[in-house]
């Protein structure tokens, strides 16, 4: 066995775990908060995503303490570097936690396809990637399912509608930060993490206390006597750190577009999940086969990413070492790692310098 200078990409066995767990999590999460919404009539999203960022900064400074977790010591420079990824985060999660409570699962999930093509456009602009025509064609069938579904929805709600547009935009431009930012300031996945919920907590205190009288209505909900609810809420909110840990992880150790195909597949299980346990979701032939052609489309796009990432043999030779030069790498590792995975030479995109597209 042997090894390179450079450290070789993960293995496909992590790789595929960390798809994996952002998939598992994130369909649990997205039940978990429509039945706190809809189950138990806590229509306060506000104060549900407060409480989110609050669990997971527990979390974090207990593992850190127990030496399981590392985001090193406060820097206000770091807390610079990162305040921009904050500010989407908690831009994504608030308006997604709201078009949530405004809107059915399958709605919800089939409308925030549009993630999918502004990352695809993303990716160009920024890391100069191009989708293949076939990726394209794929997206075209999503676009086209969410507005089929969108037109024919019986349960229509603007503000829902106005909402997930918001979590698409957001959702995107915090995925492709999470990449830039990893590979461009050098801070790590646990870092960026703390950091995000660190400085979103503050936004979110202010947004809940001086936007909306939520806490007003919080106080004398009878939910809050209920063991049960008290029960899903903290799962809820336990779910959200795991959340982003394993967006985290899977957008390094992947890229940006495995974690929305990810996102793709996953929606079809929530999708399927979602038309029934609620009983909010008002069926019509028309609206069914939009959020059918919606997930096809994903599929189809989820395909053809995957045969189009596909490892192509390498051009430069590489300088080896004996295996045991280095030490072997763990999932801890990982979430520590500055991706090396996309180093070639592509297409310049017309916001990218040329001097940045050489090999560092």
């Amino acid at each position: 066995m042997s090894t390179s200078l450079i450290p070789d990409p993960p293995p496909l066995s992590r790789k595929v775990a960390a798809c994996l767990s952002y998939g598992a999590v994130s369909v649990s999460i997205t039940l978990f908060n429509k039945a706190v919404f809809t189950v138990y009539k806590f229509p306060y999203p506000c104060t549900v995503t407060a409480l989110q960022i609050s669990v997971s900064l527990v979390y974090m400074v207990i593992l850190q303490r127990l030496k399981l977790f590392d985001y090193g010591k406060l820097s206000f420079s770091k807390a610079k570097q990162a305040a921009p990824l904050a500010i989407l985060w908690w831009l994504y999660v608030v308006s997604g936690l709201f078009a949530l409570s405004y809107l059915n699962v399958p709605m919800f999930s089939v409308l925030r396809r549009g993630t999918t093509l502004l990352v695809v456009g993303g990716e160009w602009l920024i890391f100069a990637r191009g989708p293949s025509l076939s990726a394209l064609l794929s997206i075209l069938v999503m676009i086209a399912g969410a507005i089929i579904a969108g037109i024919t929805d019986l349960t229509f709600s603007l503000p829902g509608y106005i909402w997930v547009a918001i979590c698409a935009v957001s959702t995107a431009a915090y995925l492709l930060l999470i990449k830039y930012l990893k590979d461009e300031s050098g801070l790590s996945q646990n870092a960026l993490l703390f950091y995000n919920n660190l400085l979103a907590l503050p936004i979110m205190l202010a947004y809940l206390l001086l936007a909306t009288d939520e806490l007003q209505h919080v106080r004398t909900s009878p939910q809050l006597y209920s063991p049960s609810f008290q029960a899903f809420l903290l799962l809820s909110a336990s779910q959200a750190f795991l959340l982003n840990l394993c967006i985290f992880w899977c957008t390094t150790v992947n890229s940006p577009v495995a974690t929305t195909v990810t996102g793709q597949m996953k929606d079809v299980l929530t999708t399927g999940l979602g038309l029934f346990l609620f009983g909010d979701v008002r069926f019509s032939a028309k609206n069914i086969i939009g959020v059918a052609a919606g997930l096809i489309g994903g599929m189809l796009y989820s395909a053809v990413s995957l045969l189009d990432r596909r490892p192509k043999p390498e051009l430069a030779k590489r300088i080896v070492l004996p295996s045991d030069a280095l030490p072997p790498r763990t999932w801890s590792q990982d979430l520590g790692l500055i991706s090396l995975q996309t180093r070639t030479m592509r297409v310049p995109s017309p916001l990218r310098k040329p001097s940045s597209l050489a090999p560092k």
